[in-house]
């Protein structure tokens, strides 16, 4: 720290406060000071420390390895002062920034996340929905929500649920076609693959596993698309057995070959590894999983 720690504090504090609200526009609104005057502290604390601690864009900024060490050293700190000076601070607020996969999010989670949101009030979300892996820290993420693999091992990871998969057509399909007795049999039907398992794994206990890896009638990222092409009597869809519960219990899909169990997927909540976990982001951590039985059970 230099002899006027005081100045270079409040530089650092306001960095902190950027970087958690994700862009010049919201944190000149939080702190109730121009844009302008912004943007002109951060790069005085960047002439300051001589190195470059964000790269701007008009719709959200980014992190340089600098920058990020600096939020990690202080953001703690900083969050701590701020309880301390405004005590009301500690109150949950702010905005919310989740990655979520597009099914997953529209036919398990939006119930649970709705009353996430109604119980408190002044957290605002922000919901990108998206298949593909993405940067978390580009795009400002708290909290995504992923399945399978982990994409960065820098952020923590929490189990929050597991999808189980299994085979599944509509009556009217099965009616159509030859029976199925053997996995080997599906290059004969009309088979609907959707994201993210393009290649099904299938799993006998006592004839062991197989692998289907060859062509579809239907190829689709939309798992609830999906379904209700199954429904309609596309064909043969290998997809999770929590998104086809209803269709199951009231007729309109039947599992195929049940003996032949898919593979488990397992759900996880990520989240960045800090001292001090803002507390919307803690808040909204103990809620989901407080709901993962009855969203995945």
């Amino acid at each position: 720290m230099s002899n006027n720690a005081g100045a270079e504090i409040a530089l650092i504090h306001l960095f902190v406060h950027l970087v958690n609200a994700g862009s010049f526009t919201q944190v000149a609104k939080e702190l109730q000071m121009p844009v302008a005057t912004v943007s002109r502290k951060i790069s005085k604390l960047e002439a300051h420390l001589n190195t470059q601690l964000i790269m701007r864009s008009t719709r959200r900024i980014r992190l340089t390895e600098e920058g990020g060490a600096l939020f990690e050293r202080y953001q703690g700190v900083i969050a701590q002062l701020d309880v301390l000076n405004h005590p009301s601070k500690a109150k949950p607020e702010g905005t919310l920034r989740l990655a979520t996969p597009i099914s997953i999010t529209s036919m398990l989670l939006m119930e649970a996340i709705t009353e996430f949101s109604i119980a408190y009030p002044d957290i605002q979300l922000h919901i990108s929905q998206n298949n593909q892996t993405i940067d978390l820290i580009d795009e400002g993420v708290d909290v995504a929500i992923v399945g399978g693999a982990q994409p960065d091992s820098s952020w923590v990871s929490k189990l929050f649920g597991v999808l189980h998969y299994g085979l599944f057509a509509a009556p009217s399909y099965l009616d159509k076609v030859a029976a199925v007795s053997h996995p080997k049999q599906l290059v004969e039907h009309n088979l609907v693959k959707m994201w993210p398992l393009f290649n099904w794994v299938l799993i006998h206990k006592q004839l062991g596993e197989f692998y289907y890896e060859g062509p579809a009638k239907l190829t689709l990222s939309d798992i609830h698309g999906a379904v209700k092409a199954t429904v309609a009597g596309a064909g043969i869809m290998y997809g999770p057995t929590k998104f086809v519960e209803q269709e199951v219990a009231s007729g309109a899909l039947v599992p195929v070959l049940p003996q032949w169990q898919g593979e488990t997927r397992r759900i996880s909540l990520l989240y960045h590894q800090r001292s001090h976990q803002p507390l919307k982001v803690q808040l909204f951590l103990d809620f989901m999983l407080s709901k993962s039985a009855s969203i995945f059970g």
